[in-house]
């Protein structure tokens, strides 16, 4: 049985739950005895036993530092904003779930919300990334830059993938012998990108990749992209 695992603070071999991990433990009916992960933010992660359960907190000591191992690559993905900014919070925990490092939201053409709407929805966005991670057990969360304009974008991949529809011939099979550790990829919005952000793209070092002969949701190229990169790149 999995050891279920939350954020917290350990000082001097010892851990306090509060707050909202406190309320996460009661959920999961935690009980004084059993061992629970503790993962700091920090690179550590640590099993410790329940010493003792109050009212409004837990308290623990620290048995041993787990080793943890890091993601191999480092996916930065910059995901042009759909109109429904709801279809983003959906797409959080699996991003999460699948190691991509960072998430930079871009304003291109198509897209039809605005710069406010999108920074409005980043703390929600951050708390998705922070409770995903005691799930998949990653070590530091999805991290979730300020937007970005398309025509701002200042990439460092040492490769750079833009998924564009109209690409019939490149795909990332041709990718399998090269190595990389740090991939910058592009998914457009829903009306997909206009021929002079391509052109833009290209010039900032964005190669233009097909996903298949089938037009694909956003939501669906996402996982779809992130899944073939980190296939053939890790």
């Amino acid at each position: 049985m999995a050891v279920p695992r939350f954020i917290g603070d350990v000082e001097n071999s010892k851990v306090i739950l509060e707050g909202e991990e406190f309320h996460h433990a009661k959920v999961k009916r935690i009980r004084e005895g059993e061992k629970i992960e503790i993962n700091d933010l920090k690179g550590n992660v640590f099993l410790v036993e329940v010493e003792k359960i109050e009212k409004k907190r837990l308290l623990g000591k620290v048995l041993e530092r787990l080793n943890q191992e890091e993601e191999k690559i480092k996916i930065n993905l910059y995901l042009c904003m759909p109109n429904h900014l709801s279809k983003v919070d959906d797409l959080i925990e699996p991003l999460s779930e699948l190691g991509v490092t960072t998430l930079i939201p871009v304003l291109s053409t198509y897209s039809a919300v605005k710069l406010k709407d999108i920074q409005r929805k980043m703390k929600k966005w951050e708390k998705i990334a922070l409770n995903s991670i005691k799930q998949c057990k990653r070590l530091f969360p999805l991290k979730i830059d300020e937007p970005v304009d398309i025509k701002d974008i200042k990439p460092k991949g040492e490769y750079r993938f833009v998924f564009y529809e109209k690409e019939k011939t490149n795909t990332l099979k041709n990718y399998l012998d090269k190595r990389g550790e740090v991939i910058d990829i592009l998914i457009g919005a829903e009306g997909g990108l206009t021929k002079e952000e391509i052109i833009d793209l290209k010039v900032k070092g964005f190669e233009p990749v097909s996903l298949g002969k089938n037009i694909l949701r956003m939501e669906t190229a996402v996982i779809t992209a992130v899944c073939q990169v980190k296939f053939v790149f890790g």
